[in-house]
């Protein structure tokens, strides 16, 4: 048998492919024509109307049974567009919008009504309603006043502590006198410690003078007998100077005077005691300064000298001082 080149060939398996698809061997059956009434006769149908028929679904049919359907035109609907709807906007005055964005607010205020002042009728029935409430309140205290009113015991008071036997009101032949000053009042001050600064306070310190019995009351010497810094109040000062004379010796505490030379007495106790602390010896040497200035005022306030080698002289009093 002789080959065929063409059917050998694999390259040329797939020539006249399209063709051969597009050009079957075999015409397809035409599909089945029911010819409904009314329908338009199919091409190549002859125009003949065949009056029934077999459906695929193998029902028959018959002419008579079948009813003409009218035609039906669909309205035509436009495509809708994707692109972005055209919008118009009213055209926009920036400047006027700026000049009405500047302008003050317009605020309606309410009207304010005045409240007219009281009349004569009510001032009186106000007034006459605060002595009415006042009278009532006096009425219920009025039994109270009657009764006596608490006084509390002087005792329990002790307005005036009690005097010592042994302190005189007045000089006595044979008592001792002394003189006392405060030198500086209680308070508080800090002191630097290991620990930090820590407030310390003091108590109040007087300048104790003592001098043996006298002849005459408030003669008595420049020099002290017994000099002490004691502290507490003047009248514990008074109480613990009575420990620094004989048991049964009263004293006679003269008043604060200037005849009394302080500023000796303070110079003394700095001199004489060693175991001041620097708070005490600080305090003594203000109450000396302050001594020492108040003489010299004295001193240039009490004596003058009249005329160039005149002897000095106190000054004469006033009438009146």
């Amino acid at each position: 048998m002789a080959s065929n080149d063409h059917d050998d060939d694999p390259t040329r398996a797939l020539d006249d492919f399209v063709q051969r698809m597009r050009q079957p061997s075999t015409p397809p059956a035409a599909p089945p024509d029911i010819n409904l009434p009314g329908a338009r006769p199919s091409p190549g149908s002859g125009g003949a109307r065949p009056r029934g028929g077999v459906l695929r679904s193998g029902q028959r049919w018959d002419a008579d049974d079948v009813e003409d359907v009218p035609n039906v035109d669909l309205p035509h609907q436009r495509p809708t567009g994707t692109g972005n709807p055209e919008v118009a906007l009213p055209p926009v005055d920036l400047q006027a919008e700026q000049m009405l964005a500047a302008l003050p607010p317009d605020i309606d205020l309410p009207a304010v009504r005045q409240t007219p002042p009281p009349d004569a009728e009510a001032l009186e029935a106000a007034t006459s309603g605060a002595r009415a409430f006042a009278s009532s309140q006096w009425d219920q205290g009025a039994p109270g006043s009657n009764q006596p009113v608490w006084q509390p015991e002087p005792a329990a008071l002790q307005l005036r502590p009690a005097s010592h036997p042994r302190l005189l009101a007045r000089w006595l032949p044979g008592a001792w006198a002394g003189a006392l000053r405060l030198v500086f009042d209680a308070g508080t001050t800090f002191v630097n410690t290991a620990t930090g600064p820590v407030v310390q306070t003091y108590p109040a310190h007087h300048l104790l003078l003592l001098w043996p019995p006298q002849a005459t009351a408030g003669l008595v010497g420049r020099w002290p007998q017994q000099v002490q810094l004691l502290t507490g109040t003047a009248h514990q000062a008074s109480l613990a100077a009575l420990g620094l004379l004989p048991d049964d010796a009263r004293l006679w505490l003269m008043p604060d005077t200037d005849d009394v030379d302080w500023a000796l007495g303070a110079d003394i106790a700095m001199h004489h005691m060693p175991a001041l602390r620097g708070l005490q010896l600080q305090g003594l040497r203000a109450f000396l300064d302050a001594e020492r200035e108040a003489a010299f005022v004295r001193l240039n306030d009490r004596y003058h000298q009249p005329a160039p080698g005149a002897p000095v002289e106190p000054r004469s009093k006033k009438p009146g001082n």
